[in-house]
């Protein structure tokens, strides 16, 4: 029995002193995750996550404090005091020459000796043109007047609150403002989380172009991977020359149920339910 309350004595020391060192290091991030969408080879991706101060002590950064996971991202940041109240930023920039494909990295703020918060940034690199390979032709003034034109009712989509694994779906309106048909060759999200269908404007069935002038529904399907807030991109692939791909952020709050708990589901004393009657 002794040998049980020392445990667990032990355990508990332990947990407090977990809890005072995350307290302790007094850092707030609104949002600590960013999707780039599709960049081209070559490009720095740069963003930049800001936090507050939430304690009572005066923040100061150095570089032990902010590392990145590789030597293709490179963070900066405040490195001015940073007193209770007060706004500092960490930048994160991605290097993506030599590095088509899909990218996660992170970068990890440590202070006090505890981790305190591990940024996120992804995308996807579209490869550089192959050495030999000719150029895409630039579109002409002419090209452009005579092809297809996108138009989509919105480039961001807030699906709300959302029950954990589960997909939600939003249409919007896609118009073809263009002279020539338009087609949506494919879409691509980092997160592997997204997917569309283009529809009928007024039916269910699906399609696979649209024709110039007329209006159809683009339907995105979304599954966000974590639990809270997430901002992920997908984007659509066209041949709409002066718009070949487009973006749209897609935002939601993860949770684990929609549905409120009664008091016997949540381990409670299973009394009856307050009634105003």
């Amino acid at each position: 029995m002794f040998k049980k309350i020392v445990v667990l004595v032990a355990l508990a020391a332990s947990t407090m002193s977990v809890t005072l060192a995350q307290q302790s290091t007094n850092f707030n991030f609104p949002v600590d995750k960013f999707d780039f969408g599709v960049i081209n080879e070559g490009e720095k991706a740069r963003h930049t996550f800001e936090f507050f101060n939430t304690g009572k002590d005066t923040i100061r950064l150095s570089s032990e404090n902010v590392r990145a996971s590789c030597g293709c991202t490179t963070p900066s940041f405040s490195t001015d005091a940073i007193a209770p109240g007060q706004k500092g930023v960490i930048t994160a920039e991605f290097n993506s020459q030599g590095r088509p494909g899909t990218f996660q990295k992170t970068v990890t703020v440590y202070y006090k000796e505890e981790v305190v918060k591990m940024l996120n940034i992804k995308g996807i690199v579209e490869p550089a043109v192959a050495q030999g390979a000719a150029p895409a032709a630039v579109p002409t003034e002419a090209d452009l007047k005579k092809g297809a034109k996108i138009v989509l009712e919105k480039h961001d989509i807030n699906y709300g609150k959302m029950e954990r694994s589960k997909a939600g779906v939003y249409s919007m309106k896609i118009t073809n403002a263009g002279k020539d048909t338009l087609f949506i060759s494919k879409a691509a999200s980092a997160c592997s989380c997204a997917s569309f269908k283009l529809k009928k404007e007024k039916a269910v069935d699906e399609i696979t172009y649209v024709l110039p002038g007329k209006t159809a529904r683009l339907e995105v399907t979304y599954t966000p991977a974590a639990d809270g807030y997430n901002r992920d991109i997908i984007t659509l692939y066209t041949n709409d020359a002066a718009n070949p791909r487009v973006a749209i952020a897609l935002e939601s709050e993860v949770v684990e149920s929609l549905q409120q708990k009664n008091m016997l589901q949540e381990g409670g004393t299973g009394a009856a339910p307050f009634s105003n009657k």
